[in-house]
């Protein structure tokens, strides 16, 4: 009998994402480290902790302003950095109904609690709470913080604008868009081709995998529109949920430079 024991899983510490969604119904920007993703639950850390800080100037969104947002990334840097000598990891943060909410895995509430409230003393003008919940499973990580597939696409959209405007994009003038979907039976692509049809795509090319790919039947489309973040979420959208009806997954899109 082996006694060798399967490796840790990998760790990426330099993978943080950002997405704006929904919780508990109201507007919510969540920042989260999905480089852990592949390994959690990390052995030994198994409650769920936190600091919620209270917004002082917010929007009626309940978010900050940019002047406040800015104080509050140094509180961030206050919460984040005084737990050298614990057991810790930080996993994401929640801004949202008015608080910017630090959430964390841990061994040791108590520690936790002396050292968080201790920084805090150094923004005084903040109303905080500090409390802790057993998770050993990592269930608020996987299941509020993580990004579902709809906020995966947000990001990616994000990805690809942020790239558009380093080369020099306005985002302002309309263009030629490609996007991509995959499909596992060719019946699903074209009915998939037809439905984006009566919104105004055109299917340019038809590309297949050969061998056992799950989605082997692909679609490239285009249509005329507009890459500002508001416009490309929600023709992204679009497609994403009209390539889930048709059993396939929607996969991106590119753009060239309109400068």
């Amino acid at each position: 009998m082996s006694n060798e024991t399967n490796p840790p899983k990998p760790i990426d510490d330099d993978h943080w994402e950002i997405y704006v969604t929904y919780v508990d119904d109201n507007p919510a920007v969540i920042l989260v480290d999905i480089g852990i993703a592949n390994a959690v639950p990390l052995p030994g850390l198994s409650k769920l902790v936190w600091v919620w800080v209270h917004i002082r100037e917010r929007d009626e969104d309940g978010f900050p302003t940019e002047e406040e947002d800015f104080r509050l990334n140094e509180v961030e840097d206050l919460v984040t950095e005084c737990f050298t000598e614990l057991n810790i990891r930080y996993v994401g943060r929640i801004t949202t109904d008015g608080r910017r909410e630090f959430y964390f895995y841990t061994d040791d509430f108590e520690r936790f609690q002396t050292l968080a409230t201790a920084a805090m003393q150094s923004a005084p003008e903040y109303r905080f709470d500090i409390d802790e919940a057993e998770d050993a499973e990592w269930t608020h990580y996987s299941t509020v913080l993580y990004p579902a597939a709809e906020d995966f696409q947000q990001i990616h959209n994000q990805n690809v604008i942020t790239r558009l405007m380093q080369e020099g994009d306005s985002l302002s003038e309309p263009r030629p868009v490609d996007h991509f979907a995959n499909f596992k039976t060719e019946t699903d692509r074209e009915t998939f081709v037809a439905a984006a049809a009566e919104l105004g795509f055109e299917a340019v090319s038809r590309p297949e995998v050969q061998g056992e790919a799950e989605f082997p039947y692909s679609v490239g489309l285009l249509r005329v529109d507009s890459v500002d973040p508001e416009t490309i979420d929600a023709v992204t959208f679009e497609l994403f949920e009209l390539a889930e009806q048709h059993h396939g997954e929607y996969d991106g899109w590119t753009s060239p430079v309109v400068k």
